[in-house]
C-alpha cells in the first residue's frame, strides 16, 4: 500500500455532507402526498463487493409555496473513499487470480451436484416406482392364490359334506328299509302264529264237539266246553284280536 496513500479511517468529513448555512424564508406552503426519498451508494465487483451511493425521490404529488426565501446551501459528495475500497478489490484480484477460478470451479462444481442430485431423484424415484409395483403385482398373485386355495377348500369342504350327508342319509334309508322289513316279518310272523292257534283252536273244538244229532252253535258249543277250556280260547282270542 502507499505511504501517502489516505486512510479511509481517518477521514473526518463524511461521504455525504449538507450544509445550509442560512436560510431566510417569509413564507413556506408545502403539500406532500406520497413522499419516498432514499440516498444510497451503489457498486459492484462480480460476486466480491456490492456499494451503492445515490439518492432516490419520488414524490406522488406535492403542492409547495415560497414566499421570501433567502437561502445559502452547500451539499458534498466525496466519493474518494469508495474509488479507493473498488481500486484495492481490483488490485487484490490482479494479484490473487486464483480467486476467479476458484468462483468458476466453485460454480461448476455446483452445476454437477445440481445435475447428480436430480440423476439421483429420478433413479430414486424410478426404482421406487418399480418396486411399488412389483410389490403390487406380488401382493396381487398372493392374493388370487389365496382366493383360489380358500375356494378349492370351501368346494371339498362342501363335497366332503355333501358327500358325508348322502352316506348318512343312505344308511339311515337302509335302517329303515331294515327296520320296516324286519317289523314286517314279524308282523307277518305274529298273523301267521295267530292264524295257526285259530286253526288249532278251532279243530279242537269240532273234536269236543264230536257227532250229535245236531249241531249246536259256537256259543252253546263254548258253554258245554269245560272252564279251563275256555278260559285257555279266550286267551288265544284275545291275543290273535291284539294282533290284528
Amino acid at each position: 500500500m502507499p505511504e501517502d496513500a489516505e486512510d479511509p479511517t481517518e477521514a473526518i468529513d463524511p461521504d455525504v455532507y449538507l450544509d445550509v448555512p442560512v436560510v431566510l424564508v417569509d413564507e413556506i406552503s408545502l403539500d406532500v402526498r406520497d413522499l419516498r426519498a432514499k440516498v444510497s451508494l451503489q457498486a459492484e465487483v462480480l460476486d466480491l463487493l456490492k456499494l451503492s451511493v445515490g439518492a432516490d425521490v419520488f414524490l406522488g404529488s406535492v403542492n409547495l409555496t415560497i414566499k421570501g426565501v433567502e437561502a445559502q446551501a452547500l451539499l458534498k459528495v466525496r466519493l474518494d473513499n469508495v474509488a479507493r475500497i473498488i481500486d484495492r478489490v481490483l488490485q487484490t484480484i490482479d494479484d490473487n487470480p486464483q480467486i476467479l477460478e476458484n468462483l468458476t470451479r466453485n460454480l461448476g462444481t455446483a452445476v454437477r451436484e445440481i445435475g447428480s442430485g436430480a440423476g439421483y431423484a429420478v433413479r430414486d424415484v424410478g426404482a421406487g416406482a418399480g418396486d411399488a409395483v412389483r410389490d403390487v403385482g406380488a401382493g396381487a398373485g398372493t392374493a388370487v392364490r389365496d382366493v383360489g386355495a380358500g375356494a378349492g377348500e370351501a368346494v371339498r369342504d362342501v363335497g366332503a359334506g355333501a358327500g358325508g350327508a348322502v352316506r348318512d342319509v343312505g344308511a339311515g334309508a337302509g335302517e329303515a328299509v331294515h327296520e320296516v322289513g324286519a317289523g314286517t316279518g314279524e308282523v307277518v310272523r305274529d298273523v301267521g302264529a295267530t292264524a295257526g292257534d285259530a286253526v288249532q283252536d278251532t279243530t279242537g273244538t269240532v273234536r269236543d264237539v264230536g257227532p250229535g244229532p245236531v249241531p249246536e252253535s259256537g256259543e252253546a258249543q263254548e258253554q258245554r266246553r269245560p272252564q279251563h277250556q275256555r278260559r285257555h280260547h279266550h286267551y288265544r282270542f284275545q291275543r290273535r284280536h291284539d294282533h290284528k
